[in-house]
């Protein structure tokens, strides 16, 4: 097939949209992680505990069971997410010190437990989450359309809550949106033609066409690397920390007409990278990552999946 026109890009640029986090480390330390969410755990089992009749205390609340059984849940499934991540970042830390003394040669096995041969998509994974963040946005959205529409509350309330609703119909659009992409195209994979790349080399991978696709009417293969860090917004009570995706440089092949992709064929690209620019660190401070963007347009469900690609 013919790759079109190749095009890039040094111009730094925040990533937007479903932001994935790649790295391990979260800009604490795994005991203040797990020290923030046992506050939440600890909500959610007093509410579990209560419902259950096992306490009893004086409570003047008028909301059904219904609601503080979701008001718990949330509390404690809040919880239990920052504990995961804690154990993520130990697990991590403790992988990094163990593979570092196996790989000294190797500061890429060190940092990940890349296949050498290439990477392959999880995309059940991503329903999965998808899934279990629409949910838990379920839940805790329930709690507000109880006041807005059951108490009721006042009108500003409801325009508010109906907004997030909104929302929320976008994320089960979007949830839904990445099953059938799951179900219809599976699991893909790419392969590395060196193993690891380097950054001051031409960075080549191997893309093998997945099963649904046949023919699509454009598309592009784009390589970038990316920062990965937490920014903190608000103050006092109203912080919050969220995960922000910084491009740092980007290549594109690009294609406009249509083009035939039979099942298992391999479609090698290579990508010129500019100088300086940093290596991949997916375990240690500082994340970066390189990925593998493949989007095609589709009837139907459009084709797009991302692989990380060891340029170090």
């Amino acid at each position: 097939m013919g790759l079109g026109t190749y095009t890039e890009s040094t111009e730094k640029r925040r990533l937007s949209g479903m932001i994935e986090q790649r790295g391990a480390q979260t800009g604490m330390s795994t005991f203040a992680m797990f020290f923030f969410g046992t506050p939440f755990v600890g909500v959610g089992a007093f509410v579990a505990l209560f419902e259950l009749k096992i306490i009893s205390v004086r409570s003047s609340t008028q909301a059904p069971a219904f609601v503080l059984i979701a008001f718990g849940l949330v509390f404690g499934l809040a919880g239990l997410l920052i504990w995961i991540m804690a154990w993520r970042q130990y697990q991590s830390n403790r992988r990094r010190v163990q593979a570092g003394e196996r790989h000294v040669s190797e500061p890429a096995l060190a940092d990940y437990p890349w296949d050498p041969h290439g990477f392959r998509s999880s995309c059940w994974v991503k329903v999965t989450k998808a899934a279990v963040g629409a949910g838990f946005l379920t839940l805790f959205l329930s709690i507000f359309n109880w006041w807005a529409w059951i108490v009721p509350g006042p009108w500003m309330v409801k325009i508010i809550v109906s907004l997030f609703d909104l929302l929320l119909a976008y994320v089960y659009w979007q949830t839904l949106l990445t099953f059938s992409r799951a179900a219809r195209f599976g699991s893909s994979r790419i392969e590395f033609v060196r193993f690891p790349c380097r950054v001051t080399d031409p960075v080549e991978v191997r893309w093998l066409t997945p099963p649904g696709i046949n023919r699509a009417n454009k598309g592009s293969f784009t390589l970038r690397c990316v920062k990965e860090f937490y920014e903190t917004t608000g103050t006092g009570e109203n912080r919050t920390r969220n995960v922000v995706h910084e491009e740092q440089w980007n290549g594109t092949w690009s294609f406009g007409k249509p083009e035939n992709f039979p099942r298992g064929k391999s479609i090698e690209l290579k990508f010129e990278p500019a100088v300086n620019l940093p290596a991949t660190c997916l375990s240690g401070p500082g994340t970066v990552f390189w990925e593998f963007e493949v989007n095609l347009s589709l009837p139907g469900p459009d084709f797009k999946e991302t692989y990380l690609v060891p340029v170090y």
